[in-house]
This record gives structure tokens, C-alpha cells and sequence, in this order.
């Protein structure tokens, strides 16, 4: 389950990718999510990394903009449904 894996920030920077409509070729900037997410700490840049480093997201623009990559998108329709079976 990728809920088990992923943290929290995780979660919630793929979810943010989403609403920002930060997929594939659109992207969006550290300082976008940042804002959203209500973090500045440095914990948000090494989240970034891991999410890169599995291939869930994209960085583009030299190193300030990211979207979802097609696993990153599955890994996300992953999580809601996980999160749905739980409320039943």
C-alpha cells in the first residue's frame, strides 16, 4: 500500500500537485507548494527529492517546478481510495 510507504508531507504534496493542475508538462514552483502546504521548513525540499527519486513527480525549470508523473497520479488515486475503504 503506498499510504504504508509515503509519509503525511507526501501525501499532501501529490494532493496539492493535483488541485494546482501540475501534471505532466504543467508544473508549478517550490514556493506554489510551499504556500499551499503552509511549510517552510526544510523538510518540504527533502520530500521533494524522495518523491523524484521513486518517480512520482517531475522537476522541471532548472529546480523549481514540479508535477505528477503518471505512477504519481496512480500512487494518488491509490491513497483516496484507500482513504474511501476506510470510511466504510
Amino acid at each position: 500500500m503506498p499510504s504504508d510507504t509515503l509519509s503525511m508531507l507526501g501525501e499532501r504534496i501529490l494532493l496539492a500537485l493535483w488541485k494546482s493542475s501540475a501534471v505532466g508538462t504543467r508544473s508549478v514552483g517550490e514556493d506554489v507548494l510551499r504556500t499551499q502546504l503552509a511549510d517552510s521548513s526544510d523538510s518540504l525540499t527533502q520530500e521533494l527529492e524522495t518523491l523524484q527519486t521513486l518517480g512520482f513527480i517531475l522537476r522541471s525549470n532548472g529546480r523549481n517546478e514540479f508535477s505528477l508523473t503518471p505512477i504519481g497520479l496512480a500512487i494518488l488515486r491509490q491513497i483516496e481510495e484507500d482513504k474511501l475503504q476506510e470510511l466504510r
